[in-house]
């Protein structure tokens, strides 16, 4: 009988985690689909990991920001002939900003990406993983889920809805042999706002800024163990522990003194 090959599609994959992740994935035998926007070279991305592994490859041009398009790469995916074992939904878009200065369109933008693609993309991807009985989905949310930050405020909130959509699914996909998690990474060393921070000397990203193949690594490994949130590292146990611990006023207060500070320095 001829044995199947898996195949596993992560969002955002041109780059950073979402890269780490194809490379994790190929790593343990998972034929790779890459989708990222046109014009980000994720075919490329996609294949020189492939050959480095011995499996197969994919990469698919889309901007999953628009209407639609869960439906659509569900049906370049079937039209490759191609069932979608493992489906990562990591692409997503943060960065700090005051509210009252902030676009609408780049607000909306935030929501989408984060929200609504990942609800459209396992709505598109969950049945056929249902129906086959196997299947796993691991959701990208983030650290700041658990602390309404200022200056972060429609990214905190909108990765807390990540955090709390995929524990309510996982509960309704358990009896159907699917498993949902979700993991929170803190600062990773390819965010350009992390980058800025570190430049200036915030503390709290020298403490936890970690190599994006370390949270792909931790959060795959966790995934398989069958944990339901994963906390990637050491480090950010530790951050968020110490966050735990901080009262609500004093959160505030070090975040509004990071990035005046970032700002300030930044500014010259």
């Amino acid at each position: 009988m001829e044995q199947h090959t898996p195949w596993a599609l992560v969002t955002g994959a041109a780059s950073g985690l979402g890269a780490s992740f194809l490379k994790g994935l190929a790593q343990r035998g998972y034929n790779i689909v890459g989708v990222s926007k046109p014009g980000d070279n994720v075919a490329e991305v996609a294949q020189l990991i492939a050959q480095e592994h011995n499996v197969q490859s994919l990469g698919i041009d889309l901007d999953l920001s628009q209407d639609g398009c869960a439906a659509s790469l569900k049906e370049q995916v079937e039209e490759a002939g191609i069932h979608v074992d493992f489906l990562v939904n990591n692409v997503g878009v943060g960065g700090t900003s005051e509210f009252i200065h902030s676009q609408p369109e780049a607000n909306r933008l935030m929501m989408d990406l984060n929200m609504q693609t990942t609800v459209a993309m396992c709505r598109a991807f969950l049945p056929d993983m249902a129906e086959k009985g196997a299947g796993h989905v691991l959701n990208v949310s983030s650290m700041a889920a658990n602390f309404a930050m200022p200056y972060k405020s429609i990214y905190s909130a909108s990765k807390a809805f990540v955090r709390a959509f995929t524990i309510g699914i996982r509960g309704e996909m358990k009896p159907f042999g699917v498993s949902v998690s979700v993991v929170q990474p803190g600062a990773m060393l390819t965010n350009p706002v992390v980058i800025e921070q570190l430049r200036y000397g915030s503390a709290m990203a020298r403490v936890s800024a970690m190599n994006p193949d370390e949270v792909a690594e931790s959060a795959l490994d966790g995934m398989m163990r069958g944990k339901a949130v994963i906390v990637p590292g050491i480090k950010n146990w530790f951050t968020l522990g110490m966050l735990r611990v901080f009262p609500r006023p004093l959160k505030s207060a070090l975040a509004i003194f990071n990035y005046v500070r970032t700002r300030k320095k930044s500014n010259g």
